[in-house]
């Protein structure tokens, strides 16, 4: 019985260092993060309402690298400008503070960023995309080094329970130190885990789930044996992916999109493929989603452009031949 208690005991402080290092650390961080971004988003909706001011996409930019330094995170952690856009409008659309006529004229103003907003690089460069993944590796060694150290004084903890009882040291102890030491770390990787899955909205997210997305598409493609090229310049357009295909050109346009899409995205992408088709420089476009839940499969009005699924591209493509 003293045995399970000790085990217990060694388990329970290491989960409890844990927590404690991860809210002094990483989880200040996220919070810091959160307060950021609730206060670029304030800053520019008091402005667009009492000065009727009109977003501009460097100037969101600005703001938050301003914000990033002034909260002491990087600018990775926080909203990028996209989704600093998409939250404005969502405030502005259902809040029933702002008149009528006002949001009519606010929601104008926010589309014609949103507009000029689909015509910037929303990507990263190859030397932000190292950053990100410096960043997220940073913070997956400080976890991992959380997990053993909390593990370790749990182990400790538990020999010393055995000490205080009985005085006395025990060769024994040494084995069950190590057992509470393994568990420990199984049962904190598990807690670790749904940490690192947690959906935390920022700009290094929206990133690698858009690069590790198309990073799937390439393989895929690849496999295929079509020739293919990444973001080619096709007049002042740039599809993620240009395949050829028996002679034919096929542009794919890669949408990391897990659930349902808001309307005015669909109808943005909509109309996106539709000048790739108008340009004449390709034959078919193929829209490609992460899950059928995104939208409904089959076309978007024209029978030139097909919405799949990332699981059924391989066989769109063999239809395409």
């Amino acid at each position: 019985m003293d045995g399970y208690i000790q085990t217990g005991l060694g388990i329970l402080v290491s989960l409890v260092l844990f927590v404690i290092g991860y809210r002094q650390t990483i989880g200040a961080k996220k919070e810091r993060a959160r307060n950021a971004n609730l206060s670029i988003h304030r800053a520019i909706l008091r402005r667009m309402v009492l000065e009727e001011y009109a977003p501009v996409y460097s100037d969101i930019t600005r703001l938050i690298e301003g914000k990033a330094r002034e909260f002491q995170v990087s600018i990775n952690d926080l909203w990028s400008e996209d989704q600093v856009l998409n939250s404005l409008f969502t405030e502005v659309f259902d809040s029933d503070l702002i008149s009528p006529s006002q949001r009519v004229e606010i929601e104008k103003r926010l589309n014609g960023c949103l507009d000029k907003a689909e015509k910037e690089s929303s990507k990263p460069s190859f030397a932000e995309y190292q950053q990100i993944k410096l960043e997220r590796k940073s913070t997956k060694d400080s976890l991992s080094a959380m997990v053993l150290s909390a593990s370790i004084l749990g182990a400790l903890a538990s020999v010393l329970f055995k000490f205080v009882e009985t005085k006395t040291i025990q060769v024994e102890w040494i084995f069950s130190a190590l057992g509470v030491l393994v568990l420990s770390i199984a049962v904190l990787s598990v807690y670790r885990k749904t940490k690192e899955t947690e959906t935390v909205s920022s700009r290094r997210t929206e990133f690698l789930h858009d690069s590790e997305f198309e990073t799937e598409i390439a393989k895929i493609l690849a496999k295929s044996g079509h020739a293919f090229i990444i973001e080619p310049r096709l007049g002042n357009l740039t599809p993620d992916f240009l395949v050829e295909i028996n002679g034919k050109k096929v542009a794919i346009e890669a949408k990391a999109w897990d659930g349902p899409v808001p309307l005015h995205f669909v109808r943005r992408t909509q109309d996106y493929l539709q000048q790739l088709l108008a340009s004449e420089k390709i034959d078919k476009a193929i829209l490609v989603t992460r899950k059928q839940t995104a939208m409904p499969l089959g076309n978007l009005g024209n029978e030139k452009i097909v919405v799949t699924t990332i699981d059924q591209l391989s066989k769109v493509l063999k239809e395409a031949a």
